[in-house]
């Protein structure tokens, strides 16, 4: 199926265009229109259209000077020009810009439209007998396919289109796909990791497609990789390796789950499996996981688990929070003996639905933290099982005591703003704030992400540069004996995050504040 982009200012001229033939019916899928060189130049970018009928006069940027920069974003797009007699000049002109197809307006009809059609499609198949097509239409396939299933949901191989004959070369290929939680990260280290990544994949697998994405405080990238003489277990080795360096370089955890080998054909069949791999990781064990046909052939044979409302409703009105755990508990323990992803996930909507019927039968008005919370889609921000039963366990604590009204924060995050307002002068880490709050370190990373809009080291600083402030407006103590008293134990990183935060050097900060609480006082 060819996709197809229409640019004209006439709307008449693009209904025209799509009404002339049945497009399906002829093998061609019209993804978009465009009245403008400005609106087709971001649907190129968007939506990857492989053939482009195009008028040669439009307003805000010519046709001309429209394919120049769409021939910049897809070098291999093709071209059909629509002109007028009186325009012809401009066509010859699109010819020497590679453009080798045009149609007179006056003359559009079923079967000149189909034939030039035909013509540009052969055009491309002779392009890809001579492997003329280069890895932007291949990223756009694995992107557009993953579109349809890149976020922790196996979509049917049937529902995943199977690449054109010829867009990857004859050979036995594998698909990777990895992702990483990145709450604890900030965004200037977040765009750092996306071109960190990318450099490490391409170095490790050089002549491999990808993919990325970030979703829900989760980093995604999708590799189709030749397999060359590669083995999975090479694979394997070459994910760690990288897991490796991006831990070191950004104390995030990479992980992730590999395909099998097999022909272009089944690389739909590949997505699924890598995406089925990636899904065991959210049970422990090792990092990255190889896909194994039993899995399918096991998670066919589960029961499905159901969550008691009645239940839960019982123990909410008797108050008895212990009760309420351990039935989460009982719960999670069968899910963690099935590993089924799909299970757990239907699992956790139960709770989330079971938490809002309780609110509504006992009349509870909930917080704007607990609101939050409830939404199903919050399922995409969880990283392991042990994370999902910690996150329902919060969301019944929050309504045992109310319904979380007084705060817009959960238990957990409270108890740890209160560790770092009592413990920032140390050199705590939110291991240790994890620690005392009793949760894993990744766990309250997202949490505290998720609540605060912030990671935990920048609300840390924050906290502590207000401290700063007071200490420089107020007191006479050196930039030195300041950064030791509120935790920083380097003058120079101090200043550093002090001038990031306030927009001002600390001497700056104290000659200004200083002279103004002077003027006060008198």
């Amino acid at each position: 199926m060819y996709r197809i982009l229409i640019v004209d200012d006439e709307f008449l001229v693009r209904l025209g265009l799509k009404t002339t033939i049945d497009w399906e019916a002829h093998g061609y899928h019209v993804v978009g229109e465009a009245a403008n060189g400005n609106e087709a130049l971001e649907m190129v970018e968007s939506l990857r259209p492989d053939i482009v009928l195009a008028d040669i006069k439009m307003p805000f940027m010519d046709g001309l000077e429209f394919i120049t920069r769409a021939k910049k974003i897809n070098k291999n797009l093709s071209f059909i020009i629509l002109t007028n007699y009186e325009s012809f000049q401009y066509a010859k002109r699109a010819m020497e810009l590679g453009v080798s197809k045009y149609l007179l307006k006056s003359e559009i009809n079923a079967d000149t439209l189909l034939s030039t059609l035909e013509s540009v499609r052969l055009d491309i198949h002779e392009e890809v007998e001579k492997g003329g097509l280069g890895e932007r239409e291949r990223a756009a396939y694995l992107s557009c396919n993953l579109s349809k299933g890149q976020i922790n949901t196996c979509v049917p191989k049937e529902r995943l289109e199977a690449p054109d004959k010829g867009l990857f070369p004859e050979s036995s290929y594998g698909v990777i796909k990895y992702y990483c939680n990145i709450s604890s990260l900030n965004e200037q280290s977040l765009d750092m990791l996306g071109k960190t990544a990318v450099s490490l994949v391409e170095r490790e697998f050089p002549d491999a497609v990808y993919s990325e994405v970030i979703y829900q405080l989760h980093y995604y990238i999708t590799l189709i990789c030749p397999q060359g003489d590669l083995l999975q277990q090479h694979f394997l080795e070459k994910s760690q390796l990288i897991s490796r360096k991006l831990k070191y370089y950004f104390s995030v955890k990479l992980r992730g789950g590999i395909s099998n080998i097999m022909g272009p054909d089944q690389i739909p069949s590949m997505i699924r499996q890598a995406e089925l791999a990636r899904q065991r990781c959210f049970f422990g064990g090792d990092q990255f996981i190889i896909f194994d046909s039993r899995f399918q052939g096991h998670l066919k044979t589960m029961e499905n688990i159901h969550v008691s409302s009645s239940k839960i409703a019982r123990l909410l009105d008797e108050g008895d929070m212990s009760g309420i755990r351990s039935y989460i508990n009982e719960i999670f323990v069968l899910l963690k003996n099935q590993m089924n992803y799909s299970h757990v996930r239907h699992v956790f909507i139960d709770f989330l639905f079971s938490a809002k019927s309780a609110m509504e039968k006992q009349g509870i008005t909930a917080g704007e933290n607990l609101i939050s919370k409830l939404d199903y889609d919050n399922w995409n921000v969880l990283t392991s099982i042990e994370e999902a039963e910690n996150y329902i366990c919060d969301i019944f604590d929050t309504l045992m005591q109310g319904g979380g009204c007084e705060s817009k924060y959960s238990v957990s995050v409270r108890k740890s703003i209160a560790y770092i307002e009592e413990q920032y002068a140390l050199n705590i880490t939110l291991q240790d704030v994890a620690d005392h709050v009793s949760i894993s370190k990744n766990y309250l990373s997202m949490l505290f992400k998720q609540e605060t809009g912030i990671n935990f080291v920048t609300y840390l600083n924050q906290y502590r540069i207000e401290k700063a402030k007071h200490l420089l407006a107020d007191t006479n103590m050196k930039i030195y004996e300041i950064a030791d008293s509120i935790g920083f134990y380097s003058p120079y990183y101090f200043s550093k995050v002090f001038k990031e935060i306030t927009k001002m050097q600390c001497k700056e900060y104290r000659d200004k504040y200083s002279m103004i609480r002077q003027e006060d006082s008198d």
